[in-house]
């Protein structure tokens, strides 16, 4: 089923065209990846999808039996953190906004903590908290209400290596569980192919996209794919892709 459909977008600010006649069908419970090269359109993308801005032309169709709940889980995400507000009450969050009582909130929270095993001081405040952690609260409490759309923008960048690779486990396990959509932007070759089901390279010029990659490496993926005969035919796409782009200019 298709859950996302987008046609003939396009969004230019000022005279900066961003996005020009974009189309792209994302099916309900993927997980899409995109990259490709500095402001090429990638999170004005995202942000028409998640409605926080207006495209100035086309449409975007959002298939949906009832009202649309969006996740957003931003670069910085650890700076959108309430630092008045405890760990428990920041994941909380979206509950409050959807009217549920204390007690069922904090009830929810560590459910939902238990159910993908993390493991999170929960009386303290974010300043309290590693940067992992505080990227782990950001991203339980994208996924507490259970949205139908998750959209990460670089929601691992600054992160240590050992940490990217544990929370990047956890994000595909909460996902085969909820099955959210995902949007998903990354600078990382290797993280997109570990993660996504599609991969969407964009061009530089007007948010253009240069192809679309289908990725059916099975499931659950860890880093000792990454010598698998078909992880590196993915990853020589992507680049002779950018590099073939490069030399046509």
């Amino acid at each position: 089923m298709k859950h996302i459909i987008i046609e003939e977008i396009s969004k230019s600010y000022g005279n900066n065209e961003v996005l020009k006649n974009l189309n792209l069908e994302i099916d309900k419970g993927s997980f899409v990846t995109f990259l490709g090269p500095n402001a090429c359109g990638k999170t004005t993308l995202l942000n028409i999808v998640s409605g926080l801005i207006k495209h100035d032309s086309g449409s975007v169709a959002i298939n949906n039996k009832k009202p649309i709940k969006v996740g957003y889980v931003y670069q910085n995400s650890h700076k959108t953190l309430f630092p008045w507000k405890k760990v428990i009450d920041n994941i909380a969050f979206p509950l409050e906004l959807e009217g549920l009582s204390k007690l069922k909130r904090y009830k929810k929270v560590r459910e939902f903590l238990e159910k993908f095993e993390i493991v999170l001081p929960l009386d303290i405040y974010p300043y309290q908290l590693s940067g992992g952690q505080q990227r782990m609260v950001a991203i339980a409490r994208s996924l507490i209400n259970k949205p139908d759309i998750l959209i990460m923008d670089e929601p691992f960048d600054g992160l240590d290596y050992k940490t990217r690779i544990n929370t990047q486990n956890k994000i595909l396990e909460m996902w085969l569980k909820l099955r959210p959509t995902i949007l998903f932007v990354s600078h990382s070759i290797d993280e997109i192919i570990l993660l996504s089901q599609k991969i969407v390279l964009f061009g530089k010029e007007k948010g253009n996209i240069l192809k679309i990659i289908e990725n059916n490496l099975p499931y659950l993926r860890n880093y000792q794919l990454m010598a698998d005969k078909s992880f590196i035919e993915i990853n020589k796409n992507i680049l002779e892709t950018f590099i073939r782009k490069e030399e046509t200019k």
